[in-house]
């Protein structure tokens, strides 16, 4: 098998073995990232723990992984909806829902609420290590590459939506101010 970078999305019928893998994938060879997510009850979602070994443990933020939570559990995922467990395009005709097989999509059907997921970014010569560390549970396999396009998508899909918000901002605001002034001025030629 040619080397593949992936993403890879674990998840487990126990949630506390999410965490147990985590630690079998420290110091593997070819892991870039790894974070254990976990989404409450509201829908939020939220990093439990992480991996890094290029910038020390502790950081998340390095490579796809750290780009995927951002988009899930910051502001863009809100925006997007990602954070609520639901997918949906952002309320303007030119944003997009997701594609039904996205990466993004199939992640967030993986963590229900109050569940948790292992999402891991590593370079596999054989997708061996990586099964025997999820053997008891469900694992899916995406190239780096996608993950890395759908979430440049939906960061450009959220940059339109909120020009577009802006757009409508300003709109309604003029409108409201050419109002104020024309009523404004309506009453002094009628007095």
């Amino acid at each position: 098998m040619a080397d593949e970078t992936n993403v890879l999305i674990i998840t487990f019928p126990d949630p506390s073995r999410a965490f147990q893998a985590l630690s079998e994938f420290k110091g593997q060879p070819g892991v870039v990232s790894a974070a254990v997510v976990e989404r409450n009850a509201d829908g939020k979602v939220q990093v439990a723990d992480n991996y890094t070994p290029r910038v020390g443990v502790g950081t998340v933020g390095v490579g796809a992984v750290g780009a995927l939570i951002g988009l899930i559990a910051g502001p863009l995922g809100m925006l997007l909806g990602w954070s609520s467990g639901t997918i949906a395009g952002a309320t303007f005709d030119t944003v997009e829902a997701a594609d039904a097989d996205d990466g993004l999509t199939e992640l967030s059907r993986r963590i229900p609420a109050g569940g948790n997921a292992l999402l891991v970014e590593m370079t596999e010569t054989s997708h061996a290590i990586a099964d025997d560390i999820a053997r008891d549970g469900s694992i899916t396999r995406i190239p780096t590459v996608e993950v890395e396009a759908e979430v440049r998508s939906a960061q450009d899909a959220a940059r339109t939506a909120a020009k577009e918000a802006r757009r409508v901002r300003r709109e309604t605001r003029t409108a409201e101010f050419k109002a104020k002034v024309g009523g404004v001025l309506h009453h002094a030629k009628s007095s």
